[in-house]
C-alpha cells in the first residue's frame, strides 16, 4: 500500500516543470550559499522551463547566423554539382583540365565570403547572449527576475561591448577558416601551414576564453572597457587549464555538429536549452573566478550588496554614513522671542472660598496683577513695543470681581 501511494504522488515531467517537485525542500536562505555545483543543479532542473524561455529568446537572435550558413550551404551544394570534376577524363566540351583545382578554389571562396558574412552575425547573436548572461547573473545572485523583461535589460546595459567583442570573434573564426583553407587550396608550404593553423587554434581558444569572461563581467559589473579587457586577459593567464576545461564543458553542445547524421537532433537542442546550458555553465564557472580574484579588489561601497560576505560591511558603512549626515545636518534656528511659554509657569490665581474675606480680595488683586505683569513682559520680548492693557483696567477687573 505504501509503494502504491508513492506511485500515486510522482508527477509527470510537464507538470515538475510547471509547478516543482514537492519532495525537494524550498530554497530556504540557510541554503543559499550553495555550491556552483548544487546551483547548478538547481537552476537547470528546478528553474527549467525559465531556461527554456530565456534559450529561446537567445535563438532569436542566432537566426541571421543560421539564414546564412543555410543560404551558402545550398549554394555550395549546387556550385560542386556544376563544376566538372571528371572532366579532366576529356568526357565534355570544353574540357576542363584543372577542375579539381578550380573546384577547391571556388569552395575556398565561398567558406571565406560566409565566414566573412557571419561576422555582423555572429556580433547580433553576442547581443542575445548578453541578455541572457544578464538574467543567469541575476539568477545566480539570488535576485528577483524577470525573464523577458529582464533579457531586454540586459541588451540595453551591454549593447556596445557585445556588439564589438562578438565583432572580433567573427574575425577570429575568419581568421581560422582561411588559414584551414589556404595553404591547401594554392598549395603553399607545409611547414607554413602547420605553423599558421597552430596560431589560428591558439587564438581562437583564446578568443574563446575572452569573450566569456569579457561578456560575463560585463553583465555583472559596471566598468569601464580597458579594465574589462585587462581582468579578462588576467583571468585568462591565471587559470588557464580550469579556464578550457570548464568553459569547453560549457561549449559541449557545439562539439556534437562534428558527428554526422544529428544535424536535426543539433538544432532542437539549441532551439531548447543549449544556448543556456553554455551561459549557465560559463557563467558559474566565471563567478567563482570572480569570488577567488575579483572580489576582494571591488570597491564595498558600489558592488558589496550583491556579496554575501560583504554585506555587514556594508550595513556598517550605510549607518555610519547616516550617522555623519545627521550630525552634518543644519539645527533649525529657534527665536527666543516666539518661545511659547507653558501654563504651568509663573503666577497662578488662588480660587475664593465659599466665606472669603477682605483679605482673599486683596491677594487676588495681587495675583492678577502678577500675571498681567508676565503677559507685558512677553509681549514686550516677542513685539517690542509697549503692552496695551493698562493698570486702571486691571484694578477695575480686581473691584468688580
Amino acid at each position: 500500500m505504501a509503494k502504491t501511494a508513492e506511485k500515486k504522488k510522482r508527477k509527470n515531467i510537464v507538470q515538475r516543470m510547471m509547478f516543482g517537485n514537492e519532495n525537494k525542500p524550498d530554497l530556504t536562505p540557510e541554503r543559499m550559499q550553495m555550491t556552483k555545483w548544487a546551483m547548478f543543479k538547481y537552476l537547470f532542473f528546478r528553474r527549467f522551463g525559465t531556461m527554456v524561455a530565456l534559450n529561446m529568446l537567445t535563438a532569436l537572435f542566432a537566426v541571421p547566423a543560421v539564414l546564412v550558413v543555410i543560404l551558402f550551404y545550398l549554394n555550395i551544394s549546387v556550385n560542386s554539382g556544376i563544376i566538372p570534376y571528371s572532366a579532366n577524363l576529356g568526357i565534355g566540351y570544353p574540357v576542363v583540365v584543372d577542375a579539381v583545382q578550380q573546384g577547391m578554389t571556388v569552395n575556398f571562396t565561398y567558406y571565406v565570403i560566409e565566414f566573412a558574412a557571419l561576422v555582423p552575425c555572429i556580433a547580433v547573436f553576442a547581443l542575445g547572449v548578453s541578455g541572457n548572461l544578464y538574467v543567469m547573473r541575476k539568477l545566480i545572485w539570488e535576485q528577483p527576475s524577470r525573464t523577458f523583461k529582464d533579457f531586454f535589460i540586459g541588451i540595453k546595459k551591454s549593447w556596445l561591448g557585445a556588439l564589438a567583442v562578438g565583432a572580433a570573434y567573427g574575425l577570429t573564426l575568419l581568421f581560422f577558416v582561411f588559414s584551414l583553407g589556404y595553404f591547401d587550396t594554392y598549395y603553399i608550404s607545409t611547414s607554413l601551414k602547420v605553423v599558421s593553423v597552430i596560431l589560428s587554434v591558439i587564438l581562437l581558444i583564446f578568443m574563446t576564453l575572452f569573450t566569456a569572461f569579457f561578456m560575463t563581467q560585463h553583465a555583472a559589473f559596471k566598468m569601464r572597457p580597458i579594465v574589462l579587457i585587462r581582468n579578462s586577459i588576467l583571468f585568462i593567464a591565471g587559470t588557464h587549464v580550469l579556464s578550457v576545461i570548464f568553459i569547453g564543458i560549457g561549449l559541449a553542445p557545439v562539439f556534437l555538429a562534428f558527428i554526422p547524421g544529428i544535424t536535426m537532433l543539433l538544432s532542437m537542442l539549441y532551439v531548447f536549452i543549449g544556448f543556456s546550458f553554455s551561459t549557465l555553465v560559463i557563467s558559474l564557472y566565471c563567478h567563482y573566478c570572480y569570488e577567488r580574484f575579483l572580489y576582494d579588489k571591488i570597491d564595498a561601497a558600489d558592488t558589496a550588496p550583491v556579496y554575501v560576505k560583504r554585506v555587514n560591511d556594508v550595513n556598517e558603512q550605510s549607518e555610519d554614513r547616516s550617522e555623519q549626515k545627521q550630525k552634518k545636518a543644519p539645527v533649525p534656528y529657534k527665536n527666543p522671542k516666539k518661545r511659547k511659554k507653558s501654563i504651568d509657569d509663573g503666577a497662578t490665581i488662588t480660587p475664593l472660598t465659599p466665606t472669603f474675606r477682605r483679605e482673599d480680595l486683596e491677594r487676588l488683586e495681587r495675583e492678577h496683577e502678577s500675571i498681567l505683569s508676565e503677559e507685558r513682559t512677553v509681549d514686550e520680548s516677542e513685539d517690542g513695543g509697549e503692552c496695551v492693557e493698562s493698570e486702571e483696567n486691571a484694578v477695575d477687573g480686581g473691584e468688580n470681581t
